[in-house]
């Protein structure tokens, strides 16, 4: 007979780790109802004071899989391969590389995303700002569009890792979020659900981060690269990646679609994109990543250089036209952004220009900070029920190391009118900003370190100089 009770003392005391019959029947009697609310708490306080080994973070992450449905592939698809992030202030990547990896017609991107999550945004809320676009299709509609399109951009939904939900939401008030082998359960658990041949990983680290530092981010990257390769995601890479900095220009959901277009219609002049330089290196190393795992014959170096070839050449639009056609979105947002914003464009949005108070260069821009300030304009929510402004958010006009003269415009805010505390939101906003007489040296590198199997590495970047 199962106790309950000895299992939480069990790692209560760290008497000895947890067999894998143990945490299925535990997960199992959860989700029956024999295991209550108040005995599943004790059990995740005990797991955020000591821990779980790496073998019963992956059993753990298994039995939420196994909880709910799991997609079944016809064999003839050809390679799969999804790519998740921890989140950041303008992190817009999956929204780009998706359309991009799959514009190469021999590898499928099924994707589930989030909305937004305290300071950070939400992919889900980004797409959803096109009129019409859906995210909640259900397993059987998902792969269709998968199969059909090559890439996909979706809600998890209810039948998907149903001990994940019911998991989160008791640790959501119990103060049991921050945990390790949690937060990889929780991550992985979904990504595990859908069946990819391979997991591609974005940790985020710094003031903007859920992580504000290095080694915290790289122990996240180990426990979820270890559970998805013993969950049978081979390989699973993880990048531990910087986010100190609002990553492009945009910040806010229509926004950061828009700059997404922008970067999909290519470019001629690599000047016309100084502004996404580092959403671009992201971007493109991720899908080097990704095209290396269906084709580890090809080195990293000219997978990269080959993703960046096609970004920049504008042959991945289509793919995302066709991706926002078959998920139900107005097409007219991807072919003709001026028009699609100003038949949209609600009419109680306004814009403020904040311009620099003296000459000097930017040194910093919090992004901690504007990712809070973008909540407080509509465009995040404090409540899981809330709902977001899709037009609110910010478009900066200078990106950290530039110069700038009194007067010239930092960033562009939007939000609607009756915002009573837009004044307060400006001030701010400024005050995010560093900017000193001195010269500012250029942010170091984005990616910084390469987490696989085999350990963790420091990261060398593929230079696009010239390309």
């Amino acid at each position: 007979m199962f106790n309950p009770v000895e299992f939480i003392r069990t790692r209560r005391f760290q008497l000895r780790e947890h067999t894998d019959e143990e945490i299925e029947t535990f997960l199992q009697q959860y989700l029956q109802g024999h295991v209550q609310d108040y005995q599943m708490s004790a059990w995740l306080m005990a797991v955020c004071c000591h821990g779980l080994s790496a073998h019963e973070t992956a059993t753990l992450t298994r039995c939420m899989v196994e909880s709910g449905e799991q997609l079944q592939w016809s064999s003839s698809l050809t390679y799969r391969v999804d790519k998740h992030s921890t989140g950041g202030i303008g992190d817009k990547v999956s929204i780009v590389l998706a359309p991009l990896v799959a514009s190469f017609g021999n590898i499928h991107v099924p994707m589930m995303a989030g909305r937004s999550l305290m300071h950070t945004g939400g992919t889900i809320d980004k797409l959803e700002s096109i009129q019409g676009f859906r995210t909640d299709f259900n397993v059987a509609e998902f792969q269709s569009i998968c199969q059909k399109v090559g890439c996909i951009i979706n809600t998890t939904g209810p039948t998907l890792c149903p001990a994940d939900a019911k998991l989160y939401a008791l640790r959501d008030v119990t103060g049991t979020v921050w945990s390790i082998p949690l937060i990889t359960g929780s991550i992985m658990s979904k990504k595990i659900a859908e069946r990819p041949n391979s997991l591609v990983l974005d940790v985020k680290y710094g003031v903007g981060a859920f992580s504000p530092s290095r080694d915290e981010a790289q122990q996240l990257a180990m426990s979820l690269v270890a559970t998805g390769e013993a969950n049978g995601l081979c390989p699973t890479t993880g990048f531990l990646t910087r986010m100190d900095h609002p990553l492009g220009w945009a910040t806010g959901n229509w926004l950061e679609v828009w700059e997404c277009i922008r970067l999909l219609q290519g470019w001629q002049d690599n000047a016309t994109v100084r502004q996404s330089q580092a959403l671009i290196e992201l971007i493109v190393h991720q899908a080097g990543e990704m095209l290396h795992h269906q084709d580890p014959t090809a080195s990293y170096e000219s997978c990269v250089v080959t993703a960046y070839q096609q970004l920049k050449s504008g042959q991945a639009l289509s793919k995302f036209k066709e991706m926002v056609e078959a998920q139900g979105g107005d097409v007219t947002a991807v072919t003709d952004c001026e028009t699609y914003m100003t038949r949209t464009a609600p009419v109680d949005t306004v814009s403020f220009a904040l311009r620099a108070r003296y000459d000097g260069y930017v040194h910093d821009i919090n992004a901690l900070e504007v990712g809070l300030i973008a909540v407080a304009l509509g465009a995040g929510r404090t409540q899981a029920s809330a709902s977001v402004d899709p037009w609110a958010g910010m478009r900066f006009r200078c990106q950290v190391g530039d110069a700038v003269r009194r007067g010239d415009v930092l960033v562009e805010v939007y939000h609607k009118s009756t915002l009573a505390e837009a004044e307060a939101c400006y001030e701010r906003l400024y005050q995010s900003f560093t900017i000193a007489a001195e010269v500012a040296p250029l942010p170091p590198p984005i990616l910084t370190h390469r987490v696989t199997k085999d350990g963790t590495k420091e990261f060398k970047m593929v230079s696009l100089e010239g390309l």
